[in-house]
């Protein structure tokens, strides 16, 4: 049986090795009971050091090696990226870098890759010994790369945003992971902080502009720009659904209308919005699509699950966790991810430093 899936606890405080590429780690975990009886909570590390699952639109999960991959300072104060198996809890350091974007790394679990930007350089590691590393492209200090690596499903096409600051404006790049070649889709006004490929079909841009609270998709094929929101919309964290049918955002509470997750159909071009009574910072959605998960926020720091009731845009709203992330920096945001349609990965720095959790069902 699997250590996940048995009530035994293993808890190591030191390394079986030091550090750098290929150092092999001791499991962390301790288990810690969640409010919804038919679940628990494995605190996957529990180092004084700052680890996370990476950002909000990362799910680091890989099937085939039944492993996540996370970022963690652990190594001399510097981000790097690590490979815990969920079998038994033992790890593996990834990449052994100054100054790798770890909070930003991406996973392709159809490639068995993580893809980072190191010194404006996108990399690709693979997941497994010996851990070999590939540059894919440098883009020009003009440019602050912004967002997480996004990619598509197949692991072939990384997405970006390139800021230029003196012009305020934004490129949305696809960049080909084999051959490097770089093709500008867009240029969008403003800070562009998210953009996100379509998983499915790679044919569709996913964008929210930082300040202006607006989310937009843009087609790759025909360069066609299409706000979801207007100017008197609060649009934030935009996520794709798994299907790749339907965009997604969180709309904010406005005069009489509460707070809301809105999907838009990109085929059909229609909106539906559930309504969601207890606010939430960020939100995700299992690939089943029954349930919203929420994270909470301020004086309600719990992990929620918003069951959606069939054919409706009404939610039940369960208490699953209370993280009690204090949401004081981007790092230990919860900034959770399903890694199947009921166990959620995401991170809290109640311990007062980042760690990553696994709140699973039993």
């Amino acid at each position: 049986m699997s250590m996940l899936g048995s009530s035994y606890t293993a808890v190591a405080e030191e390394s079986v090795s030091a550090s750098g590429k290929g150092a092999r780690f001791e499991a962390e975990w301790k288990t810690i009971p969640a409010m919804d009886g038919d679940y628990k909570v494995v605190q996957l590390t529990t180092s004084k050091a700052l680890d996370n699952k990476m950002y909000l639109d990362v799910d680091p999960y890989v099937p085939s090696l039944n492993s996540v991959v996370f970022m963690s300072t652990r190594d001399d104060d510097h981000e790097n990226l690590y490979l815990m198996s969920l079998d038994n809890g033992r790890f593996v350091q990834l990449t052994d870098s100054d100054d790798i974007d770890g909070d930003h790394a991406n996973v392709s679990p159809e490639t068995e890759e993580a893809f980072f930007v190191e010194n404006r350089t996108f990399t690709r590691v693979s997941l497994r010994a010996p851990y070999e590393e590939k540059k894919i492209r440098t883009v020009s200090d003009k440019y602050d790369v912004k967002g997480i690596v996004a990619l598509t499903s197949d692991g072939k096409t990384i997405v970006s945003s390139l800021y230029d600051e003196d012009e305020n404006r934004s490129s949305l790049v696809t960049i080909d992971v084999r051959s490097g070649d770089l093709e500008t889709v867009k240029k969008i006004d403003g800070k562009v902080d998210h953009v996100l490929i379509n998983p499915v079909h790679g044919d569709t841009l996913l964008f929210h502009v930082y300040g202006e609270n607006q989310i937009g998709l843009v087609d790759i094929g025909t360069k066609k720009k299409t706000l979801l929101t207007d100017s008197n919309d609060h649009g934030v964290h935009p996520f794709w659904q798994a299907n790749g049918r339907d965009a997604a955002f969180a709309q904010r509470e406005q005069g009489d209308t509460p707070e809301q997750v809105v999907t838009y159909n990109i085929r059909k071009e229609r909106f539906f919005s559930y309504d969601i009574r207890e606010y939430s910072n960020h939100f995700a959605m299992n690939p089943a699509q029954t349930i919203i998960e929420g994270d909470g926020g301020g004086e309600t720091p719990y992990i929620f699950y918003y069951y959606i009731r069939p054919g409706t845009n009404k939610v039940d709203t369960v208490k699953m966790f209370k993280h009690r992330s204090s949401s004081a920096s981007e790092s230990v945001h919860p900034h959770a991810a399903f890694i199947n349609d009921t166990d959620l990965i995401f991170n809290s720095d109640a311990d007062g430093n980042g760690n990553v959790y696994l709140l699973k069902k039993k």
